[in-house]
Parts: structure tokens; sequence; C-alpha cells
């Protein structure tokens, strides 16, 4: 399942053009990269739960064929939160083992070998997860030299060996179990309502310690960077060519782009399909979705670009 019904607030006003699913990177929408890492590790059918923009998301990733996958989509009205989305999918998920992916984060995680250590641990959960940066503000987690949860939230088990304190990825292994921690129906968070009581239970979360790229696209700048950093080739994601063709000084154009004389684009510009720049125009490190425009003589550096909207607290 690919959680996909968040609003998107901490990327507005650019998630009131696009739900935060389908904002592009490197010219793809952002859930395309999760749905192609999901078919790389053999999964054939997906959830995908909508709210925020959903139709869109529905009619632009369609049945899911393009990625080799079977898409079922789950309506939320009013929305259900990451619990209460798996809950009402049950019927689907609760036969085996399932993957449960959050809709806005980009990796390359290799879900075959975090599958295979979910089974050879006999976990209910195994959650992805990175060394915790200094100074992040995200939730501080504990994992033992096992490869345990040890603390999580408010829950705590004894550990064996020295801990290290981790972050979430947004990637979890579910065992249909979880399900006796959700409630039936309404909303609920995965980690609070299952995770957490699941360790307080006694049984076994497990936690992949994961080092390749890995981005949270909660804010402009993040989002920004990720593009950045995939047109300059310092990240490659195997599970997705970027769209589009790369031309000189890292700058990544898709179909149909427009560049009048005299303008120039580069280092780090991904420019999506319709763009048009105007003669005379500089564009440096910054994100152009398709249609966007540059007017002639215009010096753009660091901003996302789209028909609507620039971000400018993007640099």
């Amino acid at each position: 399942m690919v959680l996909a019904a968040g609003f998107g607030t901490r990327l507005r006003p650019l998630t009131e053009e696009l739900p935060k699913p389908l904002v592009p990177v490197a010219n793809r929408p952002l859930v395309a990269w999760s749905l192609a890492l999901l078919a790389r590790a053999g999964v054939e059918q997906v959830a995908v739960n909508l709210h925020h923009l959903g139709k869109t998301i529905e009619q632009t990733l369609g049945d899911g064929s393009g990625f080799g996958l079977r898409i079922t989509y789950s309506p939320e009205d009013p929305i259900l939160g990451t619990g209460g989305g798996v809950a009402r999918m049950r019927p689907l998920l609760q036969d085996g083992t399932f993957f449960l992916v959050n809709g806005d984060v980009l990796c390359g995680t290799d879900l075959d070998a975090v599958l295979r250590f979910h089974r050879a641990r006999r976990a209910v959960s195994t959650m992805v997860v990175r060394p915790l940066p200094r100074g992040a503000v995200f939730t501080p987690l504990a994992v033992d030299e096992e490869g345990w949860m040890v603390e999580f939230k408010n829950a705590r088990r004894p550990s064996r060996g020295a801990t290290r304190p981790v972050m979430f990825c947004g990637v979890h292994v579910l065992e249909p179990v979880v399900f006796d921690y959700l409630p039936a129906e309404g909303f609920s968070c995965i980690n609070d309502h299952a995770v957490t009581r699941m360790i307080e239970d006694g049984l076994d979360v497990a936690a992949w310690l994961d080092a390749g790229p890995w981005y949270d696209l909660g804010t402009p700048a993040a989002y920004l960077q990720a593009n950045r950093d995939l047109a300059a080739g310092r990240v490659r994601l195997d599970q997705l060519a970027p769209g589009g063709t790369f031309q000189p000084d890292a700058v990544l154009l898709d179909d149909n782009v427009t560049v009048e004389a005299g303008a120039r684009l580069g280092p780090e510009v991904v420019c999506g399909a319709g763009c048009a720049i105007g003669t005379g125009a500089r564009v440096s490190r910054s994100v152009l979705w398709p249609g966007a425009r540059v007017a002639p003589g215009e010096q753009l550096d660091g901003l996302i670009v789209t028909p609507r909207h620039r971000a400018p607290d993007a640099r």
C-alpha cells in the first residue's frame, strides 16, 4: 500500500496545484518512484488511498499497468490517517506480508533485502530506518545491535547490546497481526495505534538500517535539493529513469521545452514538458514544472517555478 491521501501542507502553495504525490521529481511524479520501487521488488498489486486532489492522482496513475502493477484506489472522506487508511484496505492486505510506503518519500531502498531480513527475523513489523542526523527534527527512535526496535515513542523493550538513535524512513513491512491493533473504522495512526502497542505487548518489531539515498520531500528546500541532486548525478535511483534528456551543465529537459535565443540554463536545472524560457533569460539551480514560463531577461536562481506559483523560500 502507498499512502497518498495527505494534504502536503508544508509544500504549500505548490500542493494547491498538485497533490504532493504528483509533484514532479526529475520530471516524474513523486509517487512514481515508489511504485517503481515496489514493482522492482516483485509486487503486483498496490492499494493507494486518496483524499486531497485524489481524482488527479487516479487520473495520472490509471490502473497501474504503466508500472506493471494493478492499483486499487481507496478514496477517503473524511481522511482516515495512516492507520485508518490501512484498516479500510484490510480485505486486500490481510492475507499475508505487505509493504506500506509513505507517498512523500523518495528513496532507493532494496525492498527485496528488507523483506528477506523481515522474514529471517520473523518480525511482525520491520521499519526502514536511518541514523539520526545531529539536530534533526524527526522523532528519535532507538535500535539495538541485533536490529530490534527497542525505543519507539513511549514504548520500550530490553536491548540486546548497545543502542543507537535512528529515524524512520516511511517504509514498513507488516504482518496481518497489525489489524488486531487498528480500529476497524475511523481515523488512526499506524505508529501510535499499532507499532507502539505491538512493542508494548512484547511483539518483535525489527529495524532495517538503510544507508542509501533518501529524501523526505516535505519542504520546498528538500524538494528542490532532490531535483538538483538527480540532475547533477550526485544521486541515482535505479528503479526509474529521470524523464527527458540530460544536457550539459546538469540540465534535464523534458519534451517540447522551448529555449529562446540567448537564454542560459544551468547548473542543476530540471525543466518539465512544455516549459518556455524567454530570450536572454538565465535559470540556475531551479525546477520548472510542466508548462512553466520564464520571461525574457529574467534571472532565476534557486526557485521552484510552476504555471501559477514561485517558491522563493526554496533557496
